[in-house]
């Protein structure tokens, strides 16, 4: 699942970069709770649909033929998929709660 993304980085590099961005998620999910407020999932839940949807982003860039996302954007097309991931599950979640 994770050969290509992490190809020729050490155990450790592979460490600070998970570490890095559940750190990241958690403020970003702090400030989309803020943001969102009662649409949101709380603080941990926008952190924890952030951090997922930005592993299966990078999933998915890596798994695009080599040349069409450049190396420069693959962190930040996996980011935008993690906030159009959180806001899917927003809009379903107003969908389904009652008014």
């Amino acid at each position: 699942m994770f050969a290509g993304m992490f190809a020729g980085m050490s155990t450790d590099m592979i460490w600070y970069f998970l570490a890095l961005s559940a750190a990241a998620s958690f403020f970003i999910g702090n400030a989309m709770n803020t943001m969102m407020g009662e649409q949101g999932f709380g603080v941990l839940g926008n952190m924890i649909v952030l951090l997922a949807g930005f592993i299966i982003g990078l999933n998915i860039v890596d798994e695009l033929p080599l040349g069409h996302v450049p190396r420069v954007m693959i962190i930040p097309a996996a980011a935008c998929f993690a906030f159009v991931a959180l806001f899917v599950l927003a809009v379903l979640k107003r969908l389904v709660r009652p008014t």
